[in-house]
């Protein structure tokens, strides 16, 4: 038996039995009113051509109305519209001068309309059960995505650990430099300043990240606006490449201003960019070549392209085919969660995620996004 779904003030499911019309007693009163009332209606207006019809047709509004009520209301609407067309028709013959209907021809008329009442019973019953099928699958889904959410919290724990870290450690690199500036006899007050209103900037993208996090295992969704893709991408980048101040690192941005509009979740973008940045950082250090390439170009269509490439060792070969899987990862003291996380954000957001080694040495990490205005 199928079962109707509602949920209550809590939120909490509560099954009900299914006997009882998922749509509501509200709604199926109305129904069964709308039926009788429209039905009743196209029968009794046969009483208005009473003068010019007289006795004759008896029965020539009672068949659309009994199919109305049908249509609309289901079994018992049209039982009724069908016993008012039989007292109509009976006062209309009388009131003609006519003879007054035999049991015979009230049984055939009867016998008639159960066969559409019937028929709409039917229809209404089918439209329920559709109705409650469509509701129990939607619920089915909704525990579904849930489940998956759940599912994945352990990697979104992983993912707090693993993105808070970014801001975090800024928000010490910033301070400690403030401190050393303010150790001097000559204080740079603007300077000391900026780099204080630095750390407040990266607080308040920490509390922002885990605001995300929360937000997305409570409802799975993400907060699309249009932002310009340059500076969304190019202030995470800056972020996650000279927050901890390494020398000799060269950082190339190139983005297609030509085509900067995408529609993004700015936060959960950002991270992403933190996160292959971050990445990329790693894979180069102590190598004699350090170069940071992040740009974007439009190239599929209704997609702008964006690329984060390092001149690193590139991808092992042992773990190239699983990248994206959670808990793989090819740094000793990896977690594994960076980028399957990542990949996660950039479906969410309609696009995709892949990588590709570079022809001189390095990794490149390519993700899309939907522009503005553009159908793909």
């Amino acid at each position: 038996m199928v079962e109707a779904v509602r949920r209550m003030g809590g939120g909490k499911p509560v099954r009900l039995p299914g006997w009882i019309p998922s749509a509501g007693w509200r709604a199926q009163l109305w129904t069964f009113l709308s039926g009788t009332v429209l039905g009743g209606a196209v029968v009794l207006a046969r009483l208005s051509l009473q003068e010019t019809l007289g006795a004759t047709a008896p029965f020539i509004l009672a068949w659309p109305g009994i199919l109305l009520a049908a249509f609309v209301g289901g079994f018992w609407p049209a039982v009724l519209v069908t016993a008012l067309s039989i007292v109509v028709a009976q006062w209309v013959m009388v009131d003609g001068g006519g003879p007054t209907l035999g049991p015979g021809a009230i049984a055939i008329y009867v016998a008639f309309g159960l066969v559409f009442a019937i028929a709409g019973g039917m229809r209404k019953r089918g439209i329920r059960r559709a109705k409650a099928y469509a509701e129990r699958l939607a619920e089915i889904q909704a525990q579904m995505i849930r489940v998956s959410r759940l599912n994945a919290m352990g990697e979104m724990a992983g993912s707090l650990a693993h993105e808070l870290n970014q801001p975090l450690t800024a928000i010490a690199n910033y301070l400690n430099a403030a401190e050393q500036l303010l150790g001097r006899e000559d204080v740079p007050a603007g300077r000391v300043s900026e780099l204080v209103r630095k750390a407040g900037d990266q607080a308040v993208r920490a509390g922002q990240i885990v605001s995300r996090v929360r937000a997305n295992v409570d409802r799975g969704e993400i907060a699309l606006a249009e932002e310009s893709a340059a500076g969304m991408v190019q202030e995470a980048a800056e972020v996650a490449a000279g927050g901890e101040g390494r020398d000799g690192l060269v950082a190339r941005y190139d983005f297609d201003r030509g085509a900067d509009k995408v529609m993004a979740d700015r936060i959960q973008v950002q991270q992403v960019v933190l996160n292959l940045v971050r990445n990329a950082v790693e894979a180069m250090a102590g190598r004699p070549r350090r170069e940071l390439r992040v740009g974007s170009q439009a190239v599929e269509p209704g997609f702008l392209q964006f690329y984060v490439a390092d001149t690193g060792p590139g991808i092992s070969p042992q773990v190239a085919d699983r990248l994206f899987q959670p808990f793989v990862t090819g740094k000793a003291d990896g977690m594994g969660v960076g980028l399957s996380i990542s990949r996660n954000i950039i479906e969410a957001h309609g696009g995709r995620m892949w990588v590709e080694a570079n022809s001189d040495g390095g990794a490149t990490f390519h993700f899309t996004l939907k522009r503005v205005g553009q159908e793909a």
